[in-house]
């Protein structure tokens, strides 16, 4: 998939920038919806209304919030349209990520959630709108394959929303009142509806046979967010109606520019012409700029774990991608934070819009919205974080280490080895001695990279940041213990190789050790990743960072050697016999299967 990402963030001296304030206006706020998982408050809207100064209030450098009142204010002319604030950033969840058990009952009742939650929020909306004046609502439609099922959602929806909006007292649809358009984007854009209408029908018919499908795996959503503002800019100018655009997509977007200008022209442009932009998406893979979904082409070929572009949810990468070695970490890999990516929830927040999570495709862990309250990541203009950036070294070399890390496969350590002959055990440990020589040459960079950070990191005020660094740079160490003692211990068996005391064991483990053999440097380096972890684990509680440190804390540094019998001849017997039984019996299902994995093999993955 071809992708444009952020450039690298300029390390030079920038022009002095005058820092505009942001207020950050807190209220309480109702849950609206349909009383399923729709409901659900994401951690930025439910956390919103927790007691307590934030770091961003104390600062003012955050993206400050404003939550969603139910009595709006009518607004009375066109010039009341604030072109230049940051207006109200909230997520709502959909039906992927329930947190009514673990968070105080924030009710995913027996109702729909999804993409249909997140309509049936819009619907109020759109309502809220309505009591205040003739409304018009731009649909923004992603054309990409994947995104078929949630566009018909969207559309079998749209009949009983609007009769629902025509019903509620006090709310007028009828005469043109409510007037609805319909654009698609992939790499291009079109204009499905020639114009607003309000035939509902029609709008169904072209929802769901009139979208084209694009292959083309590039998502230039702001584009399309562009020209249907410059489209239907007249029905706010002219006919003075409040205007909604609703964009359902289920990616980041391809087209926010090098340096973000592009996206910092469309805010600009969308909040000119008093636009407030919706969005139905994805949660952000925490740290990640990639995200993983299942597809069924219409011929039934089914794909697993097809990357995406969705994230990451910040402007630049903060996350240091190390694997976990002897303990799984696959959940954590793939979490999110409930939180949607950068752009898309900045063009909303800015624009007094709602960035809706109709999907969390994440797994594992989920996190407390009154806690991350706290751990919101920086939604100003780019211009604003790049200053930041620049002034506190752990900062900027953290991006610096999470950027040479981001997408990397980094292999982890071979720990059975098989030793029924000298020849075999000295194999097996050159094998496994190759790659962690490449690995541990990486992982010295990245901690001489972080060390350089490490002055500044007593200047950071932001818990993001802290958790972040301390966390980083906590791994690296620990994960650099492990890499040297690994490769020490390999030497130092096939210098001396050890016997077995029990008659019979035929193979080596390799498991984790309290006991750091690797020299006193490497100790001392075991106790600073000790240190860093644990800090972040006491002061960053119910966050990712303190998942990550609690999970590389589970498994001591150091190595020792297990010894155990495998019975290397009894298994190699058993297995020519399988083979055997698998060429006499195959039945026509393992033909078939055979069949069908040479086809997917031969096949080129969709781009979504």
């Amino acid at each position: 998939i071809v992708r444009e990402t952020f450039a690298e963030l300029v390390v030079s001296e920038v022009e002095d920038i005058q820092e505009p304030e942001f207020k950050f206006d807190v209220a309480a706020t109702d849950q609206v919806g349909n009383g399923g998982t729709g409901d659900t408050l994401s951690p930025s809207l439910a956390a919103a209304g927790a007691t307590g100064a934030s770091p961003q209030m104390e600062t003012s450098k955050r993206l400050q919030e404003e939550l969603v009142k139910v009595n709006l204010t009518p607004t009375a002319t066109i010039g009341d349209v604030a072109t230049d604030s940051l207006g109200k950033t909230v997520e709502v969840r959909g039906g992927t990520d329930n947190l009514s058990g673990d968070f105080g009952g924030q009710g995913t009742g027996g109702g729909t959630g999804g993409t249909a939650g997140s309509i049936d929020r819009l619907t109020f909306e759109i309502m809220a709108s309505l009591k205040e004046r003739k409304t018009l609502v731009v649909w923004l439609f992603d054309e990409s394959p994947s995104m078929k099922i949630r566009r018909d959602a969207v559309a079998e929806r749209f009949e009983n929303v609007y009769k629902q909006l025509g019903l509620l007292e006090g709310v007028e649809t009828k005469n043109g009142v409510l007037k609805s358009g319909i654009v698609s984007f992939g790499k291009d854009f079109h204009f499905i509806s020639k114009d607003a209408t309000d035939d509902i029908p029609a709008l169904v018919k072209l929802v769901k046979e009139g979208i084209p499908s694009d292959e083309s795996g590039k998502e230039n959503v702001f584009t399309a967010v562009e020209k249907a503002v410059a489209k239907y800019r007249d029905y706010r100018s002219r006919e003075h109606r409040n205007c909604l655009l609703v964009i359902v997509t289920d990616e980041r977007g391809d087209d926010f520019g090098i340096n973000g200008e592009k996206l910092d022209h469309v805010i600009q442009a969308t909040s000119a012409a008093g636009f407030k932009v919706f969005c139905v998406g994805n949660a952000a893979p925490f740290g990640q700029e990639k995200g993983y979904a299942n597809y069924t082409e219409e011929d039934g070929t089914v794909w697993t774990d097809l990357p995406i572009d969705q994230g990451p949810e910040t402007v630049a990468p903060e996350h240091v991608n190390l694997p976990f070695w002897g303990v799984a970490g696959g959940d954590l890999v793939r979490m999110t934070a409930g939180l949607g990516p950068y752009a898309l929830t900045r063009l909303c927040a800015e624009t007094q819009g709602v960035y809706l999570i109709a999907e969390d495709g994440g797994r594992g862990a989920r996190f407390d919205p009154a806690v991350m309250r706290n751990y919101l990541p920086d939604y100003r203009p780019i211009k604003f974080y790049t200053k930041d950036l620049q002034a506190n070294r752990a900062k900027t070399v953290l991006v610096d280490a999470a950027r040479k890390t981001l997408g990397e496969r980094t292999p982890t350590p071979e720990v059975i080895f098989r030793a029924d002959t000298d020849a075999a055990l000295r194999t097996e440990l050159n094998d496994a001695q190759k790659p962690l020589a490449v690995l541990d040459y990486k992982l010295n960079e990245i901690v001489t990279l972080l060390e350089q950070g490490e002055k500044d990191r007593a200047k950071i005020k932001e818990p993001r940041w802290q958790a972040a660094y301390d966390t980083a740079y906590g791994r690296a160490l620990a994960m650099r213990v492990r890499s040297f003692g690994y490769n020490m211990t390999l030497a130092q068996m096939k210098a001396n190789p050890k016997t077995f005391e029990k008659k019979g064991d035929d193979t080596w483990e390799l498991v984790a050790s309290d006991e750091i053999t690797s020299g006193v440097q490497v100790k001392k380096m075991a106790a600073k990743a000790q240190e860093y972890l644990e800090r972040v684990v006491n002061q960053h509680q119910g966050t990712p960072w303190a998942k990550l440190a609690e999970r590389e804390l589970s498994k001591p540094m150091g190595w020792t050697w297990k010894p155990f019998r495998k019975d290397y001849p009894k298994i190699e017997r058993e297995m020519a016999e399988a083979a055997k039984r698998r060429v006499q019996f195959a039945d026509e299902d393992e033909k078939k299967a055979a069949e069908k994995k040479k086809k997917m093999a031969a096949k080129p993955k969709p781009n979504l």
